[in-house]
């Protein structure tokens, strides 16, 4: 089974989930160099990476700032697929290699046809920006913080807080999990 050794955390789920989800996807055939993704479009296609290295990057300031490189069991699109927002990195074939890709239209068949599955691949695409976010709150912190600047840190902290809990009242929205 293609999924079961991805990255992305849906090889936690059940095999007949994983074959549900790998079904609603359209495999995708990409070749190197091939742009997927471009910062500030409005696609809302999540693609799960079986084989290949994609480079996801901003080049507004005139060079690649390169975000990631992933391979096989790597998600991306998985933000404008959730909150259906423009594109906030471009994604390149960095070589050949082949995608499963979910689209809106893809991802209601798959809710009406299995609403369990579905919502267990939205939880555990939550799981993956959250790690994401995670781990970019880490980074930042690495990076802007040394013994001399407590107040700096705090502000950061509080800020990063509150930026998770947004992250998270906009993923229980999406869910219908969000009580006023």
């Amino acid at each position: 089974m293609v999924l079961k050794a991805m990255k992305s955390g849906l090889n936690q789920l059940e095999s007949s989930d994983i074959a549900r989800i790998t079904r609603a996807c359209v495999q995708v055939s990409v070749e190197e160099g091939k742009d997927l993704i471009v910062k500030g479009e409005t696609s809302v296609d999540l693609y799960i990476v079986t084989d290949g290295s994609f480079k996801v990057y901003d080049d507004t300031l005139g060079e690649d700032f390169v975000h990631a490189i992933l391979d096989r069991g790597d998600v991306f699109g998985e933000m404008a697929f959730i909150d259906g927002t423009p594109r906030s990195a471009s994604v390149k074939a960095i070589t050949d290699g082949t995608l499963l890709r979910m689209g809106r239209k893809e991802f209601d068949n798959l809710l009406a046809s299995n609403p369990d599955t579905a919502m267990l691949f939205i939880f555990t695409l939550a799981r993956v920006i959250a790690k994401r976010l995670r781990d970019v709150n880490l980074a930042l912190r690495n990076m802007t913080f040394n013994e001399y600047d407590q107040e700096r840190e705090s502000v950061i902290k509080e800020v990063i807080a509150r930026m998770e809990y947004a992250v998270h009242i906009e993923l229980a929205e999406e869910t219908g999990d969000f009580l006023p």
